[in-house]
């Protein structure tokens, strides 16, 4: 085969006076194709065209451009310093470095990878276009949804970050419910934050830029002790606001009554316990409505000690008022 090949390459010499000022073609050592010096044991100068298949179990190095139509399959290194062209499959079992220059895939498919596009590989080893960036990390208007509500309104099967930057969305229409955790892999709540005991860390902080400053202010702050600072709380209450007490109907325990009660339970009526307390803790909005119920009876209190004071007061004067006259009458 080697002796038939050399033969060819003579005779192509041989015919082609053009060729064999460039062609070097030794009955040992290298043989040059477009070089009279080569070195390696086959060099190539200009372009190589191979309509077949090319196994190469070593090395390959191309200086210029090489084109094959067919397979390539490199088992070793391979260095371009130029182009190459594969019209088949290409093989690379060893490994494969650009140090220099893009790797550029014109097409996918039917598609064409745009500029700030993200190119995927699925499971099975396979390149797809995985579409724009923006695409992947902020939602579409046509996302599929994971539940309708009463109201014919969709909702994306998971967070997403929705109608630009800022806006991180989850629904509360999904089964199950979307979680999503800080610092905090298996979060249980839909926003579930976990910080380290040992460091001095706020999980919550909301401030606010002063108008014309560049100097913030905090509006609300949770500590890591639990502790929680606000300029202000308001409360929507669920319940009535105790004026009711202030109602012509309604029955003010009498105080000898009141008194027994407190000294046998320890605690006003209507309010919970200290224990009570201790347990299920304290709830801002009915806590508020039970003190200011007891406000309002501590008024009407008042007002019946005020009542009885006036009553006692009036007798007081009277009985000065017959003193006086007693003491007129009994004049010598």
């Amino acid at each position: 085969m080697k002796k038939s090949l050399l033969l060819l390459l003579l005779v192509i010499a041989g015919t082609t006076p053009y060729f064999s000022q460039t062609n070097s073609l030794p009955t040992t050592g290298n043989v040059g194709i477009g070089t009279t010096a080569p070195d390696q044991k086959l060099t190539v100068r200009g372009s190589a065209r191979i309509d077949s298949m090319l196994v190469v179990k070593d090395s390959i190095v191309v200086n210029k451009t090489a084109t094959i139509k067919s397979d390539l399959k490199v088992v070793g290194n391979a260095n371009l310093k130029n182009d190459l062209r594969v019209g088949g499959s290409t093989t690379l079992i060893g490994t494969t470095i650009i140090k220099e220059g893009d790797l550029k895939i014109r097409s996918l498919g039917d598609s064409t990878l745009p500029g700030d596009g993200v190119l995927l590989v699925n499971a099975n080893g396979k390149l797809k276009n995985g579409g724009e960036l923006k695409s992947l990390v902020y939602s579409e208007s046509t996302y599929v949804p994971c539940k309708d509500d009463n109201e014919g309104n969709t909702t994306p099967a998971s967070p997403v970050w929705l109608n630009g930057p800022g806006k991180l969305y989850t629904s509360r229409h999904c089964v199950p419910d979307i979680l999503v955790g800080i610092d905090q892999n298996n979060p249980e709540s839909k926003l579930h934050i976990s910080i380290n005991a040992d460091k001095d860390t706020h999980p919550i902080i909301v401030d606010k830029k002063m108008t014309g400053t560049t100097e913030r202010y905090k509006l609300m702050q949770l500590d890591n002790t639990g502790l929680l600072y606000a300029r202000e709380i308001k409360v929507n209450l669920n319940q009535l606001w105790p004026d009711y007490v202030f109602a012509e109907n309604y029955e003010l325990m009498p105080l000898e009554e009141l008194k027994e009660y407190i000294a046998e339970n320890n605690h006003l009526p209507n309010v919970p316990s200290a224990s009570e307390m201790e347990e299920e803790g304290v709830n801002v909005a009915k806590s508020n409505v039970m003190l200011m119920e007891k406000v309002e009876e501590l008024t009407l209190y008042l007002l019946q000690m005020k009542e009885q004071l006036e009553e006692q007061k009036r007798l007081l004067q009277q009985q000065r008022e017959l003193i006086l006259q007693l003491q007129e009458q009994t004049k010598p």
